[in-house]
């Protein structure tokens, strides 16, 4: 099957899908996908293709539906629809770089279970960061004083040799090399281990007022009345909104600290009766 992320034409994407179905499948037909997508237009596909037609946005989701598009693979196909149907340098760039973030997201290392031993102590993650960055020469008491607030030594080798030994790690040439430059639980995990180390972050970043200078860091809260819907769509952007981080955070040839970011949103109200 067709991936969509290696596709910077969406028209071609759509020609490849229907030249392939057709080949295992004589009676596989422009009118069969037009149906298929609940279009009436028995040669809407091949206008499209052919560069007669673009898509609106309500079409764009009955194309995702009719070629079998979810979640992340439906989203890439609409940014790409923009990004083709764009009329000026600006839009192209607007939306051509959140191709490059989606693409990239698909490689982000996902944590098994049987590796949340890293969710463990809090300094886990940063110290496969630091690390990573370089500059200690296995001199963990150097290491452990990078922190803030500082470790000990004994706990940032113990650190490192917990971070090579899941795979997040690996020592080539005296040099600490990120496995991946990123990981990730995916999202709505509920396992214990998690929710202690976000809890942890938490508190962590009601410290940070205290040991942090305004100038590395930020912290900002607004009230908000919302739907359900709204809601969701809110969380689908900032979870898009981290995904886009993270790829800067990939493409920084030169970070000179490690931050943490949390974000939260929650209720801090109860439903109004009979909604």
């Amino acid at each position: 099957m067709e991936d969509i992320y290696e596709y910077s034409d969406y028209r071609l994407f759509i020609k490849d899908y229907y030249d392939r179905n057709k080949a295992v499948n004589a009676a596989f037909s422009y009118r069969y996908l037009a149906e298929k997508a609940g279009i009436n237009s028995a040669p809407f596909f091949k206008f499209l293709i052919e560069g007669k037609r673009n898509l609106t946005k309500s079409s764009m989701l009955k194309i995702c539906s009719a070629l079998g598009l979810k979640d992340k693979e439906a989203e890439y196909f609409e940014h790409l629809v923009f990004f083709n149907q764009a009329k000026t340098v600006r839009e192209k760039n607007q939306f051509f770089d959140r191709l490059i973030a989606l693409q990239k997201a698909r490689n982000v290392m996902r944590i098994r279970q049987d590796q949340y031993a890293y969710f463990r102590d809090w300094h886990h993650c940063i110290i496969r960061e630091l690390a990573a960055m370089g500059g200690f020469k296995d001199d963990f008491a150097a290491l452990g004083r990078m922190l803030n607030p500082a470790i000990s030594a004994e706990k940032a080798e113990e650190s490192i040799q917990l971070v090579l030994e899941l795979g997040f790690l690996r020592k080539e040439d005296g040099r600490y090399i990120q496995a991946e430059p990123l990981l990730t639980t995916g999202f709505g995990i509920q396992s214990y281990q998690i929710i202690r180390h976000q809890v942890k972050m938490l508190e962590m970043a009601i410290e940070a007022f205290e040991r942090c200078p305004p100038e590395d860091r930020i912290s900002s809260s607004t009230t908000l009345s919302l739907s359900r819907k709204t809601f969701e769509k809110v969380i689908g952007k900032m979870r898009d909104f981290r995904t886009l981080v993270m790829e800067m955070a990939r493409q920084d040839e030169s970070p000179e600290a490690v931050f943490q970011m949390t974000m939260n949103l929650f209720t801090v109200t109860r439903k109004r009766a009979g909604a």
